[in-house]
């Protein structure tokens, strides 16, 4: 279940870190959201402000044999030596060091207390722990996204509401309090890759111009669905709209789109009330928005640079910088 605080606003007319005149100038920390296909590193300064950034960085799968200090090295190349802060895979069981997952309700300070240390190079580096919880006996976890909703939280100076942080797995959190409370993930973006490449409903598709129309199309095809066995009979419209040119073959990849990110968005907020913030690219948080206005849910899109102040937030509190 998704929990949030009644009301809590979106955070589209937010403040960033070092917005009450705060020095900015000098760089304090050094901040890397290392996931599984890209890394983004982070020169942060004494107010939380992103004085440089790298946004091409290998994910841990392409680093080579886990030369994760030489990548580290490469990436941060230039920059001064300072306190090292690290989210995302690369804590992971396949990153560089497991860091033990935090559970939920955790806020700032659980984090922290269960920050993992390593050392590189004489330096000293803190991996931020994933979390996870319990929904109806099924366990769930995420790694780097509760940094990003931190981020969140610092920069509009909010301490609740509801979370989407859409992707291969998209994560619906809910936080309270200032704690991160419950969270769920749907596997929506590798269903729609996996569906798209390796299934017969691919067979039809052609690349285009995002169809807005097709897209919308699927959405509303969601609102049929009134189970999971649904989902898999409506999965075949995919096909047979093409077969029958009731859609050009340049939409069927939006059709399949919007019909999954409707269902994942009908099941999501069934325990939801609240203005939905996301956290994501424009693209993405685009056609999330599309659809959960197309669905008769508020939204609104969170600042950029969410990992980076979620960054600040978990080494402020751990005495890091």
């Amino acid at each position: 279940m998704v929990h949030a605080l009644s009301g809590s606003p979106g955070l589209a007319a937010s403040r960033r870190p070092g917005d009450d005149g705060e020095n900015v100038s000098n760089p304090h920390l050094i901040g890397l959201d290392w996931g599984t296909t890209a890394c983004r590193a982070y020169l942060i300064g004494a107010g939380g402000e992103v004085l440089a950034r790298v946004t091409d960085g290998p994910g841990i799968l392409r680093v080579e044999s886990g030369a994760f200090g030489a990548a580290l090295d490469t990436m941060i190349a230039g920059w001064p030596a300072l306190p090292m802060i690290l989210s995302g895979m690369i804590g992971s069981r396949q990153g560089w060091k497991e860091a033990p997952y935090a559970h939920c309700p955790a806020a700032t300070g659980d984090i922290v207390a269960a920050l993992t240390r390593i050392e590189h190079a004489g330096r000293a580096i803190a991996l931020v722990p994933g979390l996870s919880c319990e929904n109806g006996g099924m366990p769930d976890v995420m790694r780097g996204e509760e940094t990003q909703i931190l981020g969140a939280l610092e920069i509009a100076k909010q301490d609740g509401g509801v979370f989407l942080l859409p992707g291969t797995h998209s994560k619906w959190a809910g936080v309270t309090g200032g704690c991160i409370a419950s969270f769920r993930t749907f596997m929506t973006g590798e269903v729609f890759g996996a569906l798209k490449d390796h299934t017969i409903l691919g067979r039809l598709m052609r690349e285009g111009a995002p169809d807005a129309d097709g897209f919308a199309r699927g959405v509303r095809a969601s609102t049929t669905l009134t189970s999971a066995g649904a989902l898999l009979n409506r999965l075949f419209a995919t096909r047979t709209y093409g077969l029958m040119n009731r859609l050009p073959d340049t939409a069927l990849s939006d059709y399949l789109s919007g019909l999954l990110v409707g269902a994942e968005i009908a099941e999501a907020t069934k325990q939801i009330e609240n203005p939905v913030t996301i956290i994501a690219s424009p693209a993405l948080a685009h056609r999330y928005t599309e659809a959960l206005k197309l669905l008769g849910h508020e939204s609104a899109l969170a600042p950029a640079d969410c990992g980076a102040a979620g960054h600040w937030r978990i080494a402020r509190a751990a005495g890091l910088c």
